[in-house]
């Protein structure tokens, strides 16, 4: 607000009747009208902060329908920073490998289950080779596909998160994953989702 009040106190014309001391009435009024223009400038500032996804709030049901969310693996019950996160996703795309890499590559997966915030490993089951393979190791299944999920946790950000939040959110929901999975996998294989070595589920 103080630069404000600088830039009006400068249009002021210089004499007696024109005092520049703090306490004057002049003054007075001329802080009152910078407050005014300060806080315009403070609603412009957030209005177009509204248009950043990064930041939107009040707009964020707009981005969303522009990149065609809700998505129906994530539902739309989700609190504003996984909505914004999801935003972000649609929008930044991934970021392949190679141009042309493969939608069943190792790699192009765990990129798109990073992209949605899961952070995953992802091996093909391989039938059992005698020279290769010990006596304990499955026989294995060449239409198997392995999804180890990391457990992650995040805490609790002031600047972003509201009071509802949870100090602490360990690991996503892993429905969701699989539901996502079910979309980018190809359908030859079968899925075996597992959060640190432990299956939960399977598609």
């Amino acid at each position: 607000m103080s630069k404000f009040l600088q830039a009006l106190a400068a249009l002021l014309p210089l004499g007696f009747a024109w005092p520049r001391d703090p306490d004057s009435v002049l003054m007075r009024v001329l802080r009152a009208v910078a407050a005014m223009f300060w806080e315009h400038h403070q609603f412009v500032l957030n209005a177009v902060r509204q248009w950043w996804p990064h930041n939107a709030t009040n707009r964020l049901a707009e981005w969303e329908a522009a990149v065609g969310l809700p998505d129906p693996c994530f539902g739309s019950e989700l609190d504003e920073t996984s909505r914004r996160n999801l935003v972000l996703a649609r929008l930044r795309g991934i970021e392949l490998p190679y141009f042309d890499s493969s939608p069943a590559a190792i790699g192009v997966i765990e990129l798109i289950c990073l992209t949605y915030g899961y952070i995953v490993t992802v091996t093909y089951d391989t039938l059992f080779r005698v020279d290769r393979d010990g006596v304990c190791d499955r026989l294995g299944s060449p239409g198997e596909l392995i999804v180890d999920m990391h457990t992650m946790c995040e805490q609790m950000a002031c600047d972003t998160d509201g009071v509802d939040h949870r100090l602490i959110e360990c690991t996503k929901p892993p429905e969701a994953l699989l539901c996502l999975l079910e979309r980018i996998v190809h359908a030859r294989f079968h899925i075996n989702l597992m959060i640190d070595g432990e299956q939960v589920g399977s598609c």
